[in-house]
C-alpha cells in the first residue's frame, strides 16, 4: 500500500487499513457512507469491513460504520482542514489527494442560480484506489493503426485512466513524441503541491484546467504531437476538432461499454464526427488493460 493511500485511510478507523492491506493489489475503491457499513470493492465485488479488521461478503452484524460526525472530521482532514481551498473540485463531485487517489464526494448542494456554489453536510465518500501499471498500454500501442487519433471506450473502473497515463509515459520517453496531458480532474498525472503522483514521463501537464482552455493553450504554446485527455463528452468536440485542424493528434477516453452502446451515445457520435479519431478501442473491464474490441472510427457512424 502506497503512502498516499495509507494517509487517506489513517483519517478513519484503523480496522479499515487492517482489512484492505492483504487485498490492496486487487482493491478498486472503498465507499464510506454516514452510519452505513464501510464497503470495499475487490475488484468489483462488494465486501464489508468488520469491526475486527476482516472482510465479509455478508451484510450483517459487527460491521464497521462511520458516524456523520466522524465522516465530517475525516473529510476536513483529507482537505488539510481547508475545505474552502478544495471547494471548486468538491462542487464538481471530487477531491484529489497526494498519490493520485481521487475521492468522490456526496453531500448537500448549495446553489446560486443554476450553479453549485458549495457543498455541505458530507454524507458519503468514494475512495478510488489509483495505481500504476507500467507497460499496460503496450498491447494497445502495438494493435492500432498509426493514422489518426485514438478513442478508448470503457465502463467506469475499466482502466481507461491507467492506460492513458502509461501512454503518456511511453510515447514521451520511448517514442520521443511531444505529449500534452489535459488533466482536468487531476487523475492522470495527479499533481499535488507541485509534485506528480504518477510517472507520465516527459509529458507537459495541464492540471485542473478546463479542457477547452487547456487544448487551446497546448496547441498555441507547447506544439504537441499528441494531446491526451480523459472523460471526453460531446461538449468537448469543438476543442478536439480545433486540435485536429492544427495538425495535433488526440488520444482520449470516454465512458462507453461496447460498440452497440457507442452507436447510441450522442456524445461519442459528436466526437467521431470531428474526424479526430481513426481507431476506437473497447476495454474488457474484467482484464487489466484488456481489449475486447478494436474497430475503425467509421464503423461507429450512424
Amino acid at each position: 500500500m502506497d503512502v498516499g493511500f495509507k494517509k487517506i485511510l489513517s483519517c478513519f478507523d484503523e480496522s479499515i487499513i487492517t482489512a484492505v492491506t492483504p487485498v490492496f493489489n486487487d482493491l478498486s475503491e472503498i465507499r464510506i457512507r454516514a452510519n452505513r457499513p464501510v464497503t470495499a470493492y475487490i475488484p468489483q465485488t462488494p465486501c464489508f469491513v468488520a469491526r475486527d479488521g476482516t472482510l465479509s461478503e455478508n451484510f450483517g452484524e459487527n460491521l464497521l460504520t462511520v458516524t456523520f460526525g466522524e465522516l465530517r472530521e475525516a473529510f476536513s482532514r483529507l482537505c488539510s482542514y481547508s475545505v474552502y481551498k478544495h471547494m471548486d473540485n468538491v462542487c464538481r463531485g471530487f477531491i484529489t489527494v497526494f498519490g493520485g487517489h481521487r475521492i468522490g464526494v456526496c453531500g448537500t448542494a448549495v446553489c446560486s442560480g443554476d450553479r453549485i456554489s458549495s457543498v455541505c453536510d458530507i454524507t458519503g465518500l468514494n475512495i478510488r484506489c489509483a495505481k500504476e501499471f507500467p507497460g499496460c498500454a503496450d498491447v494497445i500501442l502495438r494493435s492500432v493503426r498509426n493514422d489518426g487519433g485514438l478513442l478508448i471506450c470503457g465502463a467506469p473502473s475499466s482502466g481507461k485512466t491507467t492506460i492513458l497515463r502509461d501512454m503518456a509515459r511511453t510515447l514521451s520517453v520511448n517514442e520521443r513524441q511531444k505529449i500534452a496531458v489535459i488533466d482536468e480532474r487531476m487523475e492522470i498525472a495527479s499533481y499535488f503541491c507541485g509534485q506528480a503522483g504518477f510517472d507520465v514521463g516527459l509529458a507537459d501537464v495541464y492540471s485542473g484546467y478546463p479542457k477547452r482552455e487547456a487544448v487551446t493553450l497546448a496547441v498555441r504554446t507547447m506544439s504537441p504531437d499528441i494531446i491526451i485527455c480523459d472523460e471526453l463528452t460531446g461538449d468537448d468536440s469543438e476543442s478536439i476538432a480545433a486540435a485536429l485542424n492544427c495538425g495535433v493528434k488526440v488520444t482520449a477516453a470516454v465512458h462507453c461499454r461496447d460498440l452497440a452502446e457507442a452507436r447510441r451515445n450522442i456524445s461519442v457520435n459528436k466526437l467521431i464526427k470531428t474526424g479526430a479519431f481513426g481507431n476506437v478501442i473497447f476495454l474488457d473491464g474484467n482484464i487489466p488493460a484488456g481489449i475486447s474490441q478494436i474497430c475503425a472510427a467509421e464503423e461507429l457512424a450512424v
